[in-house]
């Protein structure tokens, strides 16, 4: 099954949409964007929620410096 028949099956988990997202934004993919968008809110209308992501130390220190 190729990427754009996964997406449209909503079978991505929200971390792997993000890096999918990242992508195609690096690829100006509009299509797939769109079904990215698409997929999340499918998603969150099912209940489904991101997990929490632990903010790194490097994280943090970008977001300080940038302050």
């Amino acid at each position: 099954m190729n990427r754009i028949e996964k997406l449209k099956n909503d079978l991505y988990s929200f971390e792997e949409l993000q890096t999918l997202e990242k992508n195609a934004t690096q690829l100006a993919d509009r299509e797939t964007l769109a079904l990215i968008i698409t997929s999340r809110a499918s998603k969150i209308a099912k209940g489904e929620k991101p997990k929490e992501v632990n903010e790194t130390a490097r994280a943090r220190r970008d977001r300080s410096r940038r302050s």
